[in-house]
């Protein structure tokens, strides 16, 4: 299939384009810097600004997609309302073009889990998105408004809210890269509440979501990729010290202090959906994926 991917040289776009390139697909990979790296010549890529609609229509016109995936938000992670705004105004000129070449019959777009406000428990696609912020009223707004012009051209939507997706090539500051970076320097992060509770998925299972979704029919619709399951920011301290120092006495350390400290935070995806349209589930369990992530942290 021909398949446009924006934020191509991102986190979650570098490895799901080479992937989706690799099964055969004619990707068109749009990012503002091509990345050094990619030499695959299968891959048309196409150094553009979102901003500017007239460094991607014409390409993009010519390409004729027929699935869209939209990874693209600019300035990760400044979620200001002047940033937020931008990228939905951008998304929404964007996805007009795509539209009015009457070519696509897929869009796939990362949501976020964060659209939950103030989630507790089990996140389930059908529960009602509050956003709480910037980001997320933008992320809410396109969600509306992309929903009403896949309606009316007829183009399958899937909604895709990402948990705490994790892995190699994620942004050096983020809570795992962080963890396992200063402890080879034999030391924890400043972690202000380690008792709380995420659903962290691995980066290889958010891209075969969207390689089974490339490939498949389905309904449009919400649907959640997590690992189903909530873990500690503890935990992982825990299980990135025993990979790293073969130890658990910082982490021990860090218990003790936190024990008086109230837990604010525990939620997971509910993905029954997503597994039931997909037949798609998280193959890789968050030790397996932190040592995968020490890898590449360690043997760049």
């Amino acid at each position: 299939m021909r398949v446009v991917i924006t934020g191509a040289s991102g986190f979650i776009g570098k490895p799901l384009t080479e992937s989706l390139s690799g099964l055969g697909h004619d990707v068109l990979a749009i990012a503002r810097k091509i990345p050094k790296s990619s030499n695959s010549f299968k891959i048309s890529w196409l150094e553009a600004d979102l901003s500017s609609s007239s460094t991607y229509k014409n390409s993009i016109k010519e390409f004729y997609p027929e699935v869209i995936i939209h990874l693209a938000w600019q300035d990760i992670p400044d979620f200001s309302l002047e940033k937020s705004q931008l990228n939905l105004n951008q998304s929404k000129e964007l996805l007009s073009f795509i539209a009015s070449i009457k070519s696509c019959k897929k869009l796939l777009i990362p949501g976020s889990c964060l659209e939950y406000s103030n989630p507790k428990g089990e996140c389930l696609e059908t529960d009602q998105a509050l956003p709480s912020n910037d980001f997320t009223r933008a992320k809410h707004s396109l969600r509306l408004w992309v929903e009403l012009l896949c309606n009316e051209e007829s183009i399958s939507l899937a909604w895709f809210r990402v948990f705490y997706v994790y892995g190699p090539g994620q942004r050096t500051e983020s809570l795992i890269p962080a963890i396992l970076t200063q402890l080879k320097k034999g030391r924890l992060p400043d972690i202000s509440t380690p008792q709380n509770s995420n659903d962290f998925i691995f980066i290889d299972d958010v891209v075969n979501a969207f390689i089974i979704a490339t490939n498949s029919k389905f309904v449009s619709g919400i649907y959640n990729l997590g690992s189903g399951m909530s873990t500690s920011v503890l935990d992982v301290c825990r299980y990135a010290e025993e990979i790293v120092l073969n130890s658990t006495a910082l982490s021990e350390s860090l218990e003790a202090e936190s024990q008086a400290k109230s837990l604010n935070m525990n939620f997971w995806a509910g993905i029954a959906a997503t597994k039931k349209s997909f037949n798609w589930s998280p193959k890789i369990n968050i030790l397996d994926g932190i040592k995968q992530t020490w890898k590449n942290i360690n043997n760049p």
